[in-house]
C-alpha cells in the first residue's frame, strides 16, 4: 500500500479553505482585511504573501494568532521556492 503524505497548509491553502466554508470571495477577504482582491488572489494561491503590517488583520480574519500567520506565510514562501525551482524560473545567477 502507498503512503500518503500531508502537507502542513500554507496560508493560501487556510485562506482558500475558509473562503469556501463561508462561500466568500477575495472581494469579501480585501474588505476584512484592508487589501486589494488581486493581492488577496495572490495569497490564496501562494504567489505572494501579506506585509507584516497585515497579519493582524488575516489573523483576525482567519481566527487565529499572529504567530500562527507566520507560520503559514512561511510554509507559503517555502511552497513559492519549491514552485520556482521546479518551474526552473528561480532568479538568474550573476556570478561568471
Amino acid at each position: 500500500m502507498g503512503q500518503t503524505t500531508t502537507r502542513p497548509p500554507t496560508l493560501g491553502d487556510r485562506l482558500d479553505k475558509l473562503m469556501g466554508e463561508r462561500d466568500q470571495t477575495c472581494d469579501d477577504v480585501a474588505a476584512a482585511v484592508g487589501e486589494s482582491p488581486s493581492v488577496v488572489g495572490r495569497w490564496a494561491v501562494d504567489r505572494e504573501v501579506p506585509e507584516t503590517g497585515r497579519y493582524d488583520a488575516v489573523a483576525r480574519y482567519l481566527g487565529v494568532d499572529v504567530t500562527e500567520i507566520r507560520r503559514l506565510v512561511l510554509r507559503s514562501q517555502m511552497r513559492m521556492v519549491q514552485r520556482e525551482i521546479r518551474d526552473g524560473a528561480g532568479p538568474t545567477s550573476t556570478r561568471p
